[in-house]
C-alpha cells in the first residue's frame, strides 16, 4: 500500500536527515516548530530559517550519528502522527542513547506548517549529563 501524500511529505523530511535543501522543500516558510520542554533546545521556532539556524544547527553541533527513525504513521485529516525512536552519540562525551518520540505534523497544501514534538527527554538529558527542564532559549 502506497502512503498518501501527507505521509509521504513527512517521510521525506525524516529521510532528509537534516539536509537543508530538502527541509526547505517540505516545510512552509512560516512553519511553527514546537519542541517539548525538557528536550535540548526546547522552544517554539518560527519559520524555516529559525528551524534550520537555531534548532538543527545546535542539534548537529552537539550530537553525531543522530537518527530519527519513525516506525508508525497515522493520518487524521491534515495531520500526520509519527511514532518512533531517536538515537545518537553526544559529541562531548561519546555517550549514546535511544529515546522514543511522538510527532504531530500539520500540513497545508502539501507542506508542513506545524510540528508538535514530544519525546522521552530523560534519556537524552541523561546522555548529555544535563538538566534542560528549565532551559528556554
Amino acid at each position: 500500500m502506497q502512503p498518501n501524500n501527507n505521509i509521504a511529505v513527512v517521510q521525506r523530511l525524516y529521510e532528509a536527515r537534516g539536509n537543508p535543501d530538502v527541509i526547505r522543500q517540505v516545510l512552509a516558510s512560516d512553519v511553527r516548530w514546537e519542541v517539548v520542554e525538557g528536550f535540548p533546545y526546547s522552544d517554539v521556532y518560527l519559520g524555516v530559517n529559525d528551524v534550520l539556524g537555531r534548532f538543527f544547527a545546535r542539534l548537529f553541533a552537539d550530537f553525531e550519528n543522530w537518527h530519527t527513525e519513525p516506525n508508525e504513521f497515522f493520518e487524521v485529516g491534515n495531520r500526520v502522527i509519527a511514532l518512533g525512536t531517536y538515537s545518537a552519540r553526544v559529541k562531548a562525551t561519546g555517550t549514546t542513547f535511544k529515546a522514543r518520540f511522538a510527532h504531530v505534523w500539520t500540513l497545508r497544501d502539501g507542506v508542513i506548517v506545524r510540528l508538535q514534538h514530544c519525546a522521552d527527554t530523560v534519556q537524552i538529558t541523561k546522555a548529555l549529563g544535563k538538566d534542560f527542564s528549565n532551559e528556554r532559549v
